[in-house]
């Protein structure tokens, strides 16, 4: 898919903005979704103009239309390790996650971004894992 139809099927669900002033429009997912509503949506909930840094270059709703690297499951991840620090690293996770989300992660029914993947990495680490982290699957995206 390309980046056209990506973001044309992604309007719907993204909270789309409207300010064509903004200086970081032009790479914001934001703005750029916004641009494929058209005609058939008759009301739309979007970005308020006048919320603190909006508009500005420390909008704190910019999301760059970057392509990121998603984790895809973590069943296999205790595979290899200890059991001692599988269980620490476990409720570690659950922890910082929730349960819910812990175990959407595991299943592969949510993407792991990024920054998550750098949080079970420095959980492994605390715990003194220093070999590979194994996940399922991968998946290339814009984080939404």
């Amino acid at each position: 898919m390309n980046k056209e139809e990506c973001l044309r099927a992604q309007a719907a669900h993204n909270l789309p903005c409207f300010i064509h002033e903004c200086p970081l429009h032009q790479t914001c997912l934001h703005w750029l979704t916004g641009q494929y509503y058209g005609s058939d949506f008759h009301v739309v909930t979007s970005v308020n103009p006048y919320y603190p840094n909006v508009n500005s270059l420390q909008c704190t709703l910019y999301q760059k239309d970057e392509i990121v690297t998603y984790a895809i499951g973590i069943k296999h991840i205790f595979d290899d390790i200890p059991y001692p620090i599988a269980r620490i690293v476990k409720k570690r996770l659950i922890a910082l996650f929730s349960r819910k989300r812990f175990y959407e992660y595991r299943n592969g029914t949510r993407p792991i971004p990024p920054k998550d993947q750098q949080h079970i990495a420095r959980i492994f680490h605390e715990e003194g894992w220093d070999g590979e982290i194994r996940y399922d699957d991968w998946k290339e995206d814009y984080q939404w």
